[in-house]
């Protein structure tokens, strides 16, 4: 027997704002990871993923405009105004065989489907050299946090293959059950895992020379 299920994650974003903030939010990729199957009846299991990559479009010049737009005019993120996003869809497929009065996973596949939004400066080719020094180095790191978000997610779905292929049940239909449950579980455990990740993320959003550069110019005009 087999089941796929497709879901939606929440996602993860770069948030906006007067402190740039992170908070919950999500070149064409396919990335295969594969887990290894067992000697005897273990299950085949796999995590398969794709990216999409969207653009956030900003406008302005210099740094103070850069950063004005995107607090006046964020992304929609998630759960808030945001700067950058990252969000997952999932499709669980599971195969199932009976023997006797055990039923277990023949094989577990989650594929992960990523949207990727990520910042985009209108008039680059207009900024100063020092503007866009420091856009390219926020939109950089604005890259980097979600694919580790995305790296995250991936780790999450190979644990939670792992754990899907030694499970068992009395019937298949039950099988299959216990094993949606387990990928609901791990979603929400994943959830606090992007959010410590968040956290630890912060103070470097803050320090970044673009905003340091705004906060600089804000001051000088008053």
């Amino acid at each position: 027997m087999e089941y796929t299920h497709p879901t939606e994650g929440r996602g993860w974003g770069l948030m906006s704002g007067d402190k740039p903030r992170l908070s919950n939010r999500i070149a064409q990729a396919v990335v295969v990871l594969g887990v290894a199957a067992g000697l005897g009846s273990a299950a085949l299991a796999e995590v398969r993923s794709s990216t999409q990559t969207r653009a956030y479009n900003v406008g302005g010049t210099t740094a103070r405009s850069l950063v004005s737009y995107m607090r006046s005019r964020p992304f929609a993120g998630s759960h808030g105004d945001a700067v950058a996003n990252i969000r997952p869809t999932y499709a669980l497929s599971v195969a199932t065989r009976q023997s006797g009065s055990v039923c277990r996973a023949s094989k577990v596949t989650l594929n992960i489907r990523f949207v990727m939004t990520l910042p985009r400066a209108q008039s680059a080719s207009a900024m100063s050299a020092s503007t866009r020094w420091a856009w390219n180095a926020f939109a950089a790191f604005s890259r980097r946090h979600e694919e580790t978000h995305r790296s995250i997610y991936v780790q999450c779905g190979n644990s939670f293959v792992a754990k899907a292929e030694r499970m068992t049940a009395s019937n298949c239909g039950a099988l299959q059950a216990s094993i949606r449950q387990l990928l609901e579980r791990e979603k929400k455990a994943c959830e606090s895992r992007q959010r410590a990740f968040d956290r630890s993320d912060y103070r470097r959003v803050a320090n970044l020379s673009l905003f340091r550069m705004a906060r600089g110019s804000s001051r000088a005009s008053r």
